[in-house]
């Protein structure tokens, strides 16, 4: 990131089609939750560190319809470029196309829309899911009962992550998924768990590809009085589930970086509304792809992990 943001300030110095009108960049969130809170934290801090206006909008929960209309917004201000994570992919790429006509770059965060941006900032959600797989293996030392649950199993993210699980475990024949819970739309809730631990007592761990899915996990493995017992790794870095981790309730939480995320948002739409899109693309990856990586946050680092959030300025809950 550092070195990039080298690169960008010493192609800024040549101006660009904006000369020297302070540039204002759009960044629509999913939905007003901590996650967000971070992400705009980090746009806002890539915006005063570059001079840049930025202006962060989401709805209270997921709506396609409102994100819809905000982008039709953006383009009408207009706006220099817009940061977006789509929650439903398909229903706003007409609109990002229309942007994109319109000459403002858009950048894909958090979940990808293939063709409809010119780059995509976020985690590979295959990835995480492999990584979840690596720390199950571990901490049932290569040998186990293993059930999955999904929150919207049919959103690409939740196929993504359950599918690099799947195939790290397809890799030890000691470890058996037991059992499956995948919510369609709805959440997980704990009842849907404890259906599951009584229907499959012998359990020695539980993947959650989502925080409310770890949370239901963890309240019914809590009332099944099989903490320890039953090892939960989770995808998601909510208070909630650092909560968890710390007292050994989630053994593992493979957290993403929102904060990042934002940044390099503000960053990369920066250096395209300074020198233009083909000399911003020329300095990215190939696949136009960046990847802001995760964090394993086991009980052993979360004080370390708290403190590195501290340092960015994120109001730690946990």
């Amino acid at each position: 990131m550092i070195s990039l943001l080298f690169v960008v300030l010493m192609l800024s110095a040549c101006g660009g089609r904006t000369g020297q009108r302070r540039i204002g960049i759009a960044v629509v969130g999913k939905a007003k939750t901590p996650y967000w809170d971070d992400v705009k934290l980090g746009a806002e801090a890539a915006g005063n560190d570059l001079g840049v206006s930025v202006k962060f909008l989401a709805p209270d929960n997921e709506d396609p319809a409102w994100q819809i209309r905000k982008i039709e917004e953006l383009i009408a201000e207009p706006v220099d470029g817009i940061a977006f994570a789509a929650s439903d992919p398909k229903s706003i790429a007409p609109s990002i196309l229309k942007a994109m006509q319109s000459e403002i770059p858009c950048i894909a965060l958090d979940t990808d829309v293939a063709k409809n941006r010119y780059a995509y900032i976020g985690t590979g959600n295959y990835y995480i899911g492999q990584q979840a797989g690596e720390r199950m293996v571990s901490l049932l030392d290569g040998k186990g009962k293993v059930a999955i649950i999904a929150d919207s199993s049919e959103h690409p993210d939740s196929l993504q992550r359950v599918r690099g699980f799947r195939d790290i475990l397809a890799e030890h024949a000691d470890v058996e998924i037991a059992a499956t819970l995948e919510k369609k739309s709805e959440v997980a809730q704990a009842g849907d768990v404890e259906s599951l631990l009584g229907s499959h007592p012998n359990l020695d761990g539980i993947f959650c590809a989502s925080d409310s899915a770890g949370l239901a996990g963890a309240e019914a493995v809590r009332k099944a009085s099989k903490v320890e017992q039953i090892k939960i790794v989770c995808i998601g870095e909510s208070p909630d589930i650092m909560s968890l981790v710390r007292d050994n309730v989630i053994q593992a939480a493979v957290a993403r970086r929102p904060y990042r995320m934002g940044y390099l948002g503000v960053l990369v739409l920066h250096n395209m509304a300074r020198v233009g899109v083909a000399n911003t693309l020329m300095i990215l990856p190939r696949s136009e792809i960046i990847d802001t990586g995760i964090v394993l946050v086991t009980p052993m680092n979360i004080i370390q992990y708290r403190e590195q959030l501290m340092k960015l300025g994120i109001k730690v809950k946990f």
